[in-house]
């Protein structure tokens, strides 16, 4: 039977369409496997697992953070060789291991050793500590305290002809301003009573200070007291003693650390 046009344009248009839909299945549309959905509408395709992509472009290379490491590097070791090279300079120098009052005779007993920087100092090396037992402290060398070659004499304050005399002051009796009063300071020694003074020492040297902070006492009105020891001539000695009992001494400031050999 010969085909009419209707049906020649109706087997056509069945041939495209099959053949439209062999062409998607191919590629993979309205699988759904492949992830894909239809070319008329949808989101489209989501990348086959193993599928071709495209590389990532290679992360960019920043050359002045590798110059700071370097530097940081450099300078941390030059810092720890300075630190080596300084702690190699120390040496063992002398410290007093305990308080060391003023005119008293330096044993061995009373130094200690202690490493320390020397530079622009006259510490006394601890390899020399013979030129120091023996000598006498020519000032108050604190615990712990470094020993330089200042500190110390060859004479003792307590030579022949002087005595040492402690006498315990309450406020008022001595001068508190500033430092107070200090090892090696030159007083006068006064004796008050009935509200006029007598000067019993010209001249006499600190040789020692008790603040209360460090030890004072209580006085006889329950206050607090500093004592102090001064160096006098051994014929002035008994007035300033008896003074000192009476509770009638007052120190009057005449020189900072200029010892004199006492009235």
């Amino acid at each position: 039977m010969a085909q009419t046009g209707s049906d020649r344009e109706k087997a056509f248009e069945h041939l495209v369409s099959t053949s439209d839909v062999e062409t998607r299945a191919r590629d993979g549309w309205n699988d759904p496997t492949a992830g894909r959905t239809n070319r008329a509408g949808g989101p489209a395709a989501v990348a086959r697992p193993g599928g071709d992509r495209l590389p990532r472009p290679p992360g960019r290379r920043r050359p002045g953070l590798a110059v700071v490491a370097v530097l940081l590097i450099v300078l941390g070791a030059a810092v720890a060789g300075l630190l080596a090279l300084r702690i190699d300079d120390r040496v063992p120098v002398l410290v007093a291991k305990d308080t060391i009052t003023v005119g008293q005779k330096i044993t061995r007993d009373d130094l200690s050793v202690a490493r320390m920087a020397t530079e622009g100092v006259s510490l006394i090396p601890a390899d020399r500590a013979d030129t120091v037992i023996g000598r006498y402290a020519s000032q108050q060398i604190n615990q712990g305290q470094l020993i330089d070659g200042g500190m110390v004499s060859s004479a003792s304050l307590l030579t022949a002809g002087q005595a040492a005399v402690g006498v315990a002051l309450e406020p008022g009796r001595f001068p508190a301003s500033g430092d107070g009063l200090q090892p090696g300071d030159v007083v006068q020694v006064v004796r008050a009573v009935e509200g006029s003074g007598k000067v019993i020492a010209d001249e006499a040297v600190v040789a020692a200070v008790q603040s209360p902070s460090s030890g004072g006492t209580f006085g006889s009105n329950g206050g607090e007291t500093t004592v102090v020891t001064v160096v006098v001539s051994d014929r002035l000695s008994p007035a300033v003693a008896a003074a000192a009992m009476a509770n009638q001494v007052g120190l009057v400031l005449l020189r900072r650390g200029e010892p004199a050999g006492g009235g």
